[in-house]
């Protein structure tokens, strides 16, 4: 798997925890994608601390996971965003 930050999917998978999906089964479905290879994605963007990762306790008393952006990580996304629309990327 490529390891860099800004790979395509990653990208696409930070877009989807700034509209607030952060489950990673919603994000595999939305992107058609297995729950392993986002989960995979997820963890090397949590070693580049663009995301955390946060356990929630459903109301059956199960532990689920949902991830968050980093605060620095909007701003980061947005020039991202900005760099790849005026360079055409």
């Amino acid at each position: 798997m490529d390891n860099s930050f800004a790979s395509a999917t990653r990208l696409e998978i930070l877009n989807y925890i700034q509209q607030g999906i952060g489950n990673p089964g919603e994000i595999a479905r939305k992107m058609n994608r297995h729950r392993s290879t986002i989960e995979s994605h997820l963890q090397v963007l949590v070693e580049a601390d663009a995301v955390k990762k946060v356990p929630l306790s459903t109301k059956k008393g199960q532990t689920t996971v949902t991830y968050t952006l980093q605060k620095n990580a909007n701003i980061l996304l947005a020039n991202i965003k900005h760099l790849m629309k005026n360079n055409s990327i």
